[in-house]
């Protein structure tokens, strides 16, 4: 039977390395200096792996294992010296005091030996090396350093849960360097060996740790608990499968091949395994350490600079970014009080060290902006009465109409419903602010829109076609800014205020200006297709 001894009986240890070797027919051998774990495997010689989805639980039982305390080197360097495979599970600041016991069980070796790194760190590989060789540098070449991708997600004991059981995801899959093997390849199911592993570490980190952080901060500001409820909201699993979608296309220039449909399927699974509620993985947790997430070269910003290397469009990344600039850190969080202390762009600048000349800086900023409008017409409806949930106030739609005018030309627009059938919306305007001349024209059999606005909040003057006078014509050009007055073809002026209400039928051209306080307006209306909509200024771009 062969042996693995597995540095570190913690969650990646006991939870995933363990089991997928004990599972094959290998014998595990721990080294841990946990007096819990310690006396509890050496009493017990196993423990309980629970493995939990939305389905149930399914309970395996690892037995059979021998545990070492880490602090007798003298035992630790007889089992390296007797072993098959070795595994790394304890974190990058232990990893240096790992040096000696295994390069005293490595010398007495006649086989070279094998040993997984399972490390949160680039370049854990390298630095397990060179602890070996500080040991004994007569060793180079008698060992191999094999860097691996620990994608399994394994929640936190719950409250009096037994210390030695385990609750982990179903997913098992572990990915290991081909090339860094001194011996063969352990034919172990689960275990997947891999030519491009820089590509694997990448996708590790612009996938999984990337889609986990763009859920978590997206679902901070709508007030979502867990992953699991960020994954019951569309809008925002919609804003995650964008950048996924830029990332793998980045991928897939970068390295070729299959990597981009590897990458879109590697997406596709998490966001699957992310709905795991029995994980109930909190948003409190994957969210912690914006300082960290937000560094030049982790998983949102460094996935925009990779993006952005390979030609691929960032404007998905600048919004998740920008959700990352928006989160409220808990009091114990490193560096809290300074984070709180500065802007939402002042952040990404002092975390990112980015000027703001840079192209994801400026992009943020766009998104940044968004956000903040969104916000003001989120108070504003909210002003008036209505009620507004915290997840639809961050999906508000903010439209210019591809002017880059918003204080001139722009809504705020938040869709209650839009089926084939009605649709209701609200409408919200800042002071003098006016959506451009435009009709809902016929489309697929459809006669084209036919609305009511009812006017909530504020004032607004609606302009149709029919009688007017000079004094209207002249009264309504006043509204709008004098490049824009040759935009406009309809001057008959209909004054609504709170309470009032008018109904357009379709195919009726018509453009609106707020009042001097702004407006909050009411639309219902049969289906509504915004991009069919045909707008008399050529140089209107209507689009979310």
């Amino acid at each position: 039977m062969p042996t693995l001894v597995q540095f570190g009986a913690g969650n990646i240890g006991r939870g995933f390395i363990a089991p997928t070797f004990a599972a094959a027919g290998w014998r595990i051998v721990f080294v841990d200096v946990s007096p819990v774990l310690v006396e509890g495997l050496r009493a017990r010689g196993g423990y309980r792996v629970r493995l939990v989805d939305n389905s149930g639980e399914r309970v395996t039982e690892v037995r059979g294992v021998a545990i070492i305390d880490g602090r007798d080197q003298t035992a630790v360097a007889a089992a390296v010296a007797a072993c098959d495979l070795a595994a790394t599970a304890v974190g990058l600041n232990v990893l240096p005091r790992l040096g000696a016991p295994l390069a005293a069980g490595i010398r007495t070796r006649t086989a070279p030996l094998d040993i997984l790194v399972c490390e949160n760190g680039a370049q854990a590989h390298e630095q397990l090396r060179a602890a070996i060789l500080a040991a004994d540098g007569a060793l180079d070449g008698r060992f191999g350093c094999v860097r691996t991708s620990i994608g399994r997600m394994i929640p936190p004991p719950g409250p009096g849960e037994d210390p030695l059981d385990i609750r982990v995801e179903p997913y098992a899959k572990l990915p290991v360097e081909r090339a860094a093997f001194r011996a063969a390849i352990p034919q172990v199911p689960g275990l997947v060996a891999k030519d491009d592993f820089d590509l694997v570490l990448a996708q590790k980190l612009y996938l999984h740790n990337l889609t986990h952080a763009c859920l978590a901060y997206g679902g901070h500001l709508r007030g979502y608990a867990t992953i699991p409820d960020c994954m019951a909201d569309d809008g925002l699993v919609a804003r995650v499968r964008a950048v996924t979608v830029a990332v793998a296309a980045a991928f897939g220039r970068r390295h070729g091949g299959s990597a981009e449909a590897d990458s879109l399927a590697i997406a596709d699974d998490l966001l699957g395994r992310y709905r795991n509620r029995a994980l109930a993985d909190p948003v409190a947790r994957v969210a912690r350490d914006p300082w960290r997430k937000l560094a030049a070269d982790d998983r949102l910003v460094g996935a925009a600079r990779l993006c952005l290397a390979q030609g691929v469009g960032i404007a998905p990344l600048a919004a998740v970014i920008a959700d990352a600039c928006r989160y409220t850190p808990a009091p114990d969080e490193p560096r809290a009080a300074e984070w709180n202390a500065l802007s939402p762009a002042a952040r990404l600048r002092a975390a990112a060290n980015l000027s703001d000349g840079d192209p994801i800086m400026a992009a943020t900023m766009t998104q940044l902006q968004r956000a903040e409008r969104a916000a003001a017409a989120a108070a504003q409806m909210r002003a008036a009465g209505l009620t507004l949930r915290d997840d639809e106030a961050e999906a508000i739609e903010i439209a210019d109409f591809g002017l880059g005018r918003y204080a001139e030309f722009g809504l705020a627009i938040h869709v209650y419903v839009n089926t084939k059938r009605c649709c209701a919306k609200e409408l919200m305007m800042t002071p003098g602010q006016t959506c451009p001349e435009h009709r809902h024209p016929p489309i697929e059999g459809d006669p084209g829109k036919e609305e009511t606005f009812r006017v909530r909040q504020g004032e607004v003057f609606l302009h149709l076609a029919g009688d007017h006078g000079e004094a209207d014509k002249a009264a309504a050009l006043a509204r709008l800014p004098g490049d824009k007055r040759g935009a406009v073809t309809v001057f008959r002026t209909v004054h609504l205020k709170p309470g009032d209400q008018a109904t357009l039928g379709p195919n009726v051209k018509h453009w609106f200006t707020a009042g001097p306080q702004g407006a909050v307006v009411s639309e219902f209306s049969t289906r509504s297709r915004d991009e069919a909509d045909v707008f008399t200024d050529a140089q209107i771009v209507r689009c979310p």
